[in-house]
C-alpha cells in the first residue's frame, strides 16, 4: 500500500481546511495509514500527521513487535505508569486547529484539551474520513476478493435454507461457511428475517422457524484481509411466491437496477437515493422503504459516503458504496436486494454477482 500517498492526502486537506494536525487513533484508521492492525483498547495508540511535515506514531511498548515498519513515522513508545496523553501533547502544536479521530473516546479529548488550552479541536470527517473515500486499485482488489467470498457463501446458504430450520440455524451456517474462507470476522451479525420478521430491516435472528412459502431476507458479510463485504438477497423458501411477493420483489429489483445505472462520477449521492426511492414510491410502496439507499464500504462495513436523500456530495471514481433498496410490509414480509459497487470512470462495477431473480427454493 502507498502510505506516503495516503499521508499526502491528509496533508493536502489540512492545508485546504486551515488545520494544523490530525490525530488518528481507531484501529481502522491506524491500519489505513500504517498497515498495522492494532487495537490497544483503553491504551492510547495514535498516528499524528502535522501540516508542517512531522509524522509520529505513539503506541504502548508491548506493541513494538507488532508495528509494521514503513520508514515514515517517528515511533514513540510509552509504558504503564507513563502518562500517554502527555507524550501525545508533545507532538501537537500549542496553537491552531487539530482534527481528532471521530472514534476517540471523549474522556481522552477532554484531558488533551486541558493540556492544549490554546488549541481548538474539530472532528475528522473532512480529513481522515475524506482521505479514505477513494479506494486505490489494491483496495478495490481486496474488496473484490471479499465480495467473491460473500457470493460463494450466499449461493451455499440459498441451497441450504429450507422449511423447518430456524433463523438461527441459517445464521450459524452463514458463520460456518465464512469461517471456511478464513475470514478474520464477520462484517456484522448476519440478518435472517423469515416471514413477518423480514419486514424489520435489522431483525436479529431468533428461534423463528422458517415455514413453507416464507419470504426470507438474508443480509451478511465477512472481513477478509481487513476489507469488508456486505450483500443481501431475498428468497422464497419451499413454496410458491404469492402475487404480492412477486410484485414487491419486482419493484425492489427495478429500483436497485435503476439506482445502479445512475451511479457515475459527478452525480450527487442524493440522486442515487432519489432514483431508488422514486421507483418504489411511484409503485405505491414509498411509505415502506424506511432507510437510506446505501453506505460506503471498505475497512469498515459502514463508512463515508452515505447514500441519503440529503447528501449533495458528488460521486467520484474510486468510491465504493452499497445499493440496497427495500420494501417492508409490517406483519407480512420484507424484500431487500443489496450489492456493493465501485464507481468507475464512466459508471460503476458490481462486486456481487449472485442472481437478482426471485429464487424459490425447493
Amino acid at each position: 500500500m502507498n502510505y506516503e500517498n495516503r499521508i499526502g492526502k491528509v496533508r493536502h486537506l489540512l492545508d485546504e481546511l486551515n488545520l494544523d494536525a490530525a490525530v488518528i487513533t481507531s484501529p481502522t484508521n491506524f491500519f489505513y495509514f500504517s498497515g498495522t492492525w492494532l487495537d490497544s483498547h483503553e491504551r492510547l495508540q495514535a498516528i499524528v500527521i502535522t501540516k508542517d511535515g512531522e509524522l509520529s506514531m505513539i503506541v504502548h511498548e508491548m506493541s513494538k513487535e507488532e508495528i509494521k515498519p514503513t520508514g515514515l513515522y517517528e515511533n514513540l513508545f510509552w509504558k504503564d505508569g507513563d502518562n500517554s496523553l502527555d507524550l501525545l501533547a508533545t507532538v501537537l502544536p500549542d496553537y491552531g486547529k487539530i482534527s481528532i479521530d471521530n472514534e476517540w473516546p471523549s474522556h481522552n479529548l477532554i484531558k488533551l484539551m486541558d493540556r492544549k488550552p490554546h488549541a481548538s479541536f474539530v472532528e475528522s470527517t473532512n480529513t481522515i474520513g475524506a482521505s479514505r473515500l477513494l479506494k486505490d486499485s489494491q483496495e478495490v482488489n481486496l474488496l473484490k476478493k471479499s465480495g467473491a467470498i460473500a457470493d460463494d457463501v450466499m449461493k451455499q446458504v440459498i441451497d441450504y435454507i429450507k422449511p423447518g430450520l430456524t433463523e438461527k440455524d441459517v445464521t450459524e451456517e452463514i458463520k460456518r461457511l465464512f469461517a471456511l474462507h478464513k475470514v478474520e470476522q464477520l462484517s456484522f451479525n448476519p440478518i435472517v428475517g423469515a416471514g413477518k420478521n423480514g419486514a424489520i430491516p435489522h431483525h436479529q435472528s431468533d428461534e423463528t422457524q422458517i415455514a413453507v412459502g416464507d419470504m426470507v431476507v438474508i443480509d451478511m458479510g465477512g472481513i477478509k484481509d481487513h476489507y469488508c463485504s456486505d450483500m443481501t438477497r431475498t428468497v422464497v423458501v419451499g413454496g410458491e411466491a404469492t402475487e404480492e411477493m412477486k410484485k414487491a420483489y419486482s419493484i425492489v429489483k427495478r429500483a436497485q437496477e435503476e439506482a445502479v445505472k445512475a451511479v457515475k462520477p459527478g452525480i450527487p449521492l442524493k440522486t442515487i437515493d432519489d432514483t431508488a426511492r422514486r421507483v418504489i414510491s411511484e409503485a405505491g410502496y414509498g411509505a415502506y422503504f424506511t432507510h437510506r439507499t446505501g453506505h460506503g464500504l471498505g475497512i469498515e462495513v459502514h463508512e463515508e459516503p452515505f447514500v441519503t436523500s440529503d447528501n449533495e456530495q458528488l460521486l467520484e471514481e474510486g468510491m465504493v458504496i452499497s445499493i440496497e433498496p427495500g420494501i417492508y410490509l409490517p406483519g407480512t414480509f420484507g424484500v431487500r436486494i443489496e450489492d456493493i459497487v465501485v464507481v468507475t470512470s464512466d459508471g460503476c462495477e458490481r462486486l456481487n454477482h449472485v442472481s437478482h431473480e426471485l429464487i424459490q427454493t425447493k
